[in-house]
């Protein structure tokens, strides 16, 4: 009973969501055609499956132009004696055209496919793996769109969107949508796209204990790669009032990986706050647009009140590189104010980003500056509730010694320590992260420590790795579509200087990295414009 109830609901969640989106409403059922099934108990079953409903003299556009050829509801008691009811609804366009008969193919071999299996299922008295099918339709005069979702036993959903215009009787792909609807610049669509998706995630899972970070950090980077699938498979309709709703893959921490998951994207509306914001310390500034870009920029013209130290000076000291100016990459947030200040006890400049939901996110401008590339190191998950930010002092009892933090002041008055949170990130350290990894396609190899920023690289020959010849780090900078974007450090004692190199590391759940050269010196031997597959090793 109590997964019947969670079925019901978790139907009526998606049924209501989508709902809001139509123009009109779906009408009562109507008596099923000669082809669909209709019943109601496990005793009165027969599925055929023929010619669809012939096209309606109506030329309406609403749901009567929407046929049946699946409306089936049984109760059934699996062989564990768990009882439970089934219900599947599958739609087909009521149009006597190409365009519509090759829709109503892919829908009858995609979701009529499991109807008839979990038919064959109850009647060989087995395991039934799909819970219920259920669609919602959205109407722009003559433009269809269809949304046909599955669930199986575990919650997992398959979703599927098919567009149909009745008055030229063609389908119309995902790209041709979004070009009805206005949308033609893709990298307008893409923006606010993982806008839409960064914001949900951390929106739902923001709360979750500090201690997870590391763990969220790499869900979120996966569920930010490869969304350029809007403009093939993800399933995707006109919202109500402006936009398009996309049904996009979720990372999560609920068990199971990963679950399709709607979010609202409006490429037209402001991508950010409208607020526009200042930061400055000795060497750097940053800027937030009204549209949410952040850029990061270098005082070269500044020299310290006593003259003794220049902008050339503290750039070798420092070792950072050429680039001067920096436009960070992976803010996806609304932000409404912000801190930039040196942190520790030595020059580490950072900033702090307070969103309008009350989240922080950072910014390493040194580690940033040293290797060219300058990105968002992502929200720090946990701290929440934050109205503004306010610098002190902490004790690093391992240390033994006090060093300058940001604290974020909650409206409870209550301060987290923000370098503290930073420091504790560290996505790298994930315990399934922790080993070597090996490329035949590149001949090199990479460990990655657990005592970090230890990090080793070598070449790989015949199977075997060759011993690492110099020391070498990595620090990780942030996340973007691409992944982890993280500075390896090869310290290399004959020319005495360090060699670094930015990478786009993007973790899997199957024991590997697929890594992509950002920029720097070529110390993995990396393609250019092509992320390269390292499998985890038990050497």
């Amino acid at each position: 009973m109590k997964k019947r109830c969670a079925v019901l609901l978790a139907a009526a969640m998606l049924l209501s969501a989508a709902g809001c989106a139509q123009d009109s409403k779906r009408p009562e059922p109507t008596e099923p055609a000669a082809s669909a099934v209709s019943e109601t108990s496990a005793e009165n079953v027969e599925a055929t499956e023929e010619t669809p409903q012939k096209p309606q003299p109506s030329r309406r556009f609403d749901d009567s132009r929407i046929s049946t050829l699946y409306d089936v509801e049984f109760s059934y008691t699996d062989p564990n004696g768990n009882k439970d009811t089934y219900f599947y609804e599958v739609p087909q366009i009521d149009d006597d055209t190409e365009g519509a008969r090759n829709i109503n193919e892919m829908i009858g071999y995609r979701f009529g496919y499991l109807v008839e299996r979990a038919l064959d299922a109850r009647s060989r008295n087995d395991f039934i793996d799909t819970s219920y099918i259920i669609w919602v339709s959205n109407w722009d005069g003559p433009l269809l769109s269809l949304q046909i979702t599955s669930s199986d036993a575990m919650y997992n959903h398959d979703v599927g969107s098919y567009h149909y215009n009745f008055a030229t009787g063609q389908e119309l792909s995902n790209p041709e949508m979004l070009a009805h609807l206005g949308y033609t610049d893709d990298a307008k669509v893409m923006h606010a796209l993982e806008r839409a998706v960064a914001q949900h995630f951390d929106t739902y899972y923001g709360y979750i204990d500090p201690d997870q970070t590391a763990m969220l950090y790499m869900m979120r980077a996966q569920s930010l790669s490869n969304l350029d699938g809007l403009y093939s498979y993800y399933s995707l309709y006109p919202k109500y009032s402006h936009g398009f709703v996309a049904t996009v893959p979720m990372y999560t921490p609920a068990g199971s990986g990963m679950y399709w998951t709607d979010v609202q994207v409006d490429p037209d509306k402001r991508q950010g706050s409208g607020q526009i914001l200042h930061g400055q310390d000795e060497w750097f500034t940053c800027d937030v647009s009204a549209d949410g870009a952040v850029t990061v920029r270098a005082l070269t013209d500044y020299v310290t009140p006593d003259g003794a130290m220049t902008y050339q000076a503290m750039k070798e000291w420092y070792e950072l590189g050429d680039k001067t100016e920096f436009a960070v990459s992976g803010c996806y947030g609304n932000y409404v104010k912000m801190l930039m200040t040196s942190v520790g006890q030595d020059y580490a400049p950072y900033v702090f980003l307070l969103t309008e939901n009350g989240n922080v996110e950072y910014i390493d401008v040194i580690s940033g500056a040293q290797c060219g590339t300058m990105v968002n190191g992502g929200p720090l998950f946990g701290i929440n509730g934050i109205v503004r930010f306010e610098t002190g002092t902490a004790y690093d009892a391992e240390y033994g010694a006090e060093y300058t933090t940001v604290y974020g002041v909650s409206r409870d008055n209550e301060k987290f320590n923000l370098m503290e949170a930073v420091w504790n990130t560290a996505p790298l350290s994930i315990p399934s992260m922790i080993g070597s990894f090996v490329s035949e396609d590149t001949g090199t190899w990479f460990e990655i420590c657990e005592d970090q920023p230890n990090f080793y690289i070598g070449e790989y020959r015949n199977e075997t790795r060759e011993p690492a010849t110099w020391d070498s780090g990595i620090t990780y900078l942030g996340m973007d579509d691409r992944g982890w974007i993280c500075s390896i450090s090869l310290y290399r004692m004959d020319l005495e200087r360090a060699q670094r190199e930015t990478l786009a590391m993007m973790p899997t759940d199957y024991g590997g990295f697929y890594v992509r050269h950002i920029g720097g010196e070529s110390l993995l031997n990396l393609p250019k414009d092509e992320s390269v597959w390292f499998e985890m090793t038990s050497e």
